[in-house]
């Protein structure tokens, strides 16, 4: 099975909330960005909307590597809890800091819930 690199850019990242439930899986972490623009929503997490072609800002994120062994176990927790939260998933190109680009698993909305406000940054929470 070929492990595709995940992105995530909010609550699964390192020190965020839900990533306690993926810790265990997780070798490393990279940074990486992706076209698109972020939403809030008042559930305490962020939805990303993939950019169109249209010039949009590149949202922060990192991708995940897993620990020999687990990326099937990382993959199916992520999917549980992205996957009750109405995201879709699909595999995109994101940007490493060097400029290289790789393709990565990334869940996504296609369109903004009502719930969701346009937030006004590219990282997730906001660093002051």
């Amino acid at each position: 099975m070929k492990e595709t690199p995940i992105f995530v850019y909010g609550a699964l990242k390192p020190g965020e909330k839900m990533f306690r439930h993926i810790s265990h899986t997780v070798r490393n972490a990279i940074p990486a960005c992706v076209p698109g623009r972020l939403y809030e929503t008042p559930f305490g997490y962020p939805l990303l909307i993939p950019s169109q072609g249209e010039e949009e800002g590149l949202i922060n994120g990192v991708i995940l590597l897993p620990l020999e062994g687990c990326y099937e176990e990382m993959v199916r927790i992520i999917d549980v809890i992205e996957g009750e939260a109405g995201f879709e998933k699909g595999e995109m190109e994101v940007i490493l800091e060097d400029g290289n680009r790789v393709p990565a698993i990334v869940y996504f909305y296609q369109e903004a819930p009502p719930y969701a406000r346009p937030y006004f940054g590219t990282d997730w929470p906001q660093v002051l």
